[in-house]
């Protein structure tokens, strides 16, 4: 029987879109489905922060009246804002959500529709995937789908990366995920802090503010902005995109979780780890039973987490490849080894990384981080009659 592809508009379809890819990889190694409650806050257009400055359309696959696969179209005017000429996202819109069962027909039933969705509206390219910002969960798993399932990092079977380049789109960019066990934590913590001792007399180190958490993951957000404003596929972090962790994680994220350095009152350099919510969830499934939400009631006061990821670093912009602006990221770092040693933490990771961010790839390699997932950026030109109908508002 023929793909049917569908729109997902209503409440009910939407919740059906968020809850497929736990059906469809139920099994399949590597795989821990993520909450449908921490779905539905990034995908429900009713909740999600990306509905703020963007917009987006849903579709499902069915094949004999079964869901068997699902995509997003979606256009963010933060990132159009911030794509200048001759920018990598210029012009560009993106697909997303792309999750299947093993059959090319459904990829490319879905890669087409999104794609027509896109050029109906004036674009020119896609890229993807990305749930559903770059600031979101970007990129296909192409490398480490047997690690640990780690928050905010897609999952992806290896069957997608062949479908998804035989529909056309080749490789835009590879983003690497670097993990620092906590043996060599220790390690490289003294040894780094020795050679740290010669530091800024000027440079002050402290942790967050917790009873203005609010003001100080705007500082956060206000440094990494000044920091990346001109890496590669750079999109602004907008205040709505932050607002989890001000609010539904405060009560997960300790003040050391946060370094914020200061010179002469400024803050110049700033880093965040969030804790690794998995060690919580993952074995209760997408929807836990009673039973599992009493367990994970009990684990939220409870639990020690023993993994994290750096999801924020950034030294602002004017100091960023001076002698001073290198001192301070070896600081931020050198720092949340030491609280994560302090916390007895099995491992750290940071992501995403550019494959070519030299300046950052040097220093984590210094501090014995190794790479340990891959998520690939891919993109296609779409055809020009196919991308002619700009201002046209027809869903396709």
């Amino acid at each position: 029987m023929r793909v049917t592809i569908e729109r997902a508009d209503s409440k009910a379809a939407v919740k059906e879109f968020i809850a497929l890819p736990p059906r469809l990889y139920r099994g399949l190694a590597g795989y821990t489905a993520p909450m449908t409650m921490e779905r539905r806050g990034l995908l429900d257009p009713a909740k999600a922060p990306f509905f703020k400055h963007g917009e987006a359309q849903y579709w499902i696959a069915r094949k004999d009246g079964a869901a068997v696969g699902r995509i997003s179209a979606q256009i963010d005017h933060a990132q159009i804002r911030a794509s200048g000429p001759g920018d990598a996202l210029e012009g560009a819109g993106m697909f997303g959500c792309l999750d299947a069962i093993d059959e090319l027909e459904v990829v490319r039933a879905l890669i087409e529709t999104a794609e027509d969705w896109i050029a109906d509206r004036g674009f020119g390219r896609v890229f993807g995937p990305c749930l559903l910002s770059m600031n979101e969960e970007a990129g296909l798993l192409v490398e480490g789908r047997e690690e640990p399932a780690l928050i905010m990092v897609p999952w992806h079977p290896a069957y997608l990366e062949g479908h998804v380049e035989a529909c056309g789109y080749a490789k835009m960019r590879d983003l690497h995920y670097w993990r620092l066990d906590s043996a060599q934590a220790e390690l490289e913590a003294r040894r780094v802090r020795l050679a740290l001792q010669r530091r800024r007399p000027d440079l002050v180190v402290r942790a967050l503010d917790l009873k203005n958490l609010a003001r100080d993951v705007e500082i956060m957000r206000a440094v990494y902005n000044d920091a990346w404003q001109d890496n590669w596929g750079f999109v602004p972090l907008q205040k709505e995109d932050l607002e989890g962790i001000s609010k539904d994680l405060k009560p997960f994220v300790p003040a050391d979780a946060g370094v914020i350095v200061e010179m002469a009152g400024r803050p110049v350099g700033v880093a965040l780890v969030l804790p690794n919510l998995f060690e919580a969830t993952g074995d209760l499934g997408a929807d836990p039973s009673p039973l599992g939400w009493l367990k994970l009631g009990y684990r939220m006061f409870t639990h020690r987490f023993r993994t994290g990821r750096i999801i924020l670093l950034g030294v602002v912009f004017d100091l960023r490849h001076s002698v001073g602006g290198a001192a301070i990221a070896m600081t931020m770092i050198d720092e949340m080894i030491a609280r994560s040693a302090h916390y007895e933490t099995d491992w750290l990771e940071a992501g995403w990384v550019l494959e070519n961010n030299q300046a950052l790839l040097k220093i984590l390699e210094q501090f014995n981080f190794k790479r340990v997932r891959t998520l690939r950026l891919y993109d296609k030109v779409l055809e020009a009659d196919a991308a002619a109908g700009e201002g046209d508002d027809n869903d396709g």
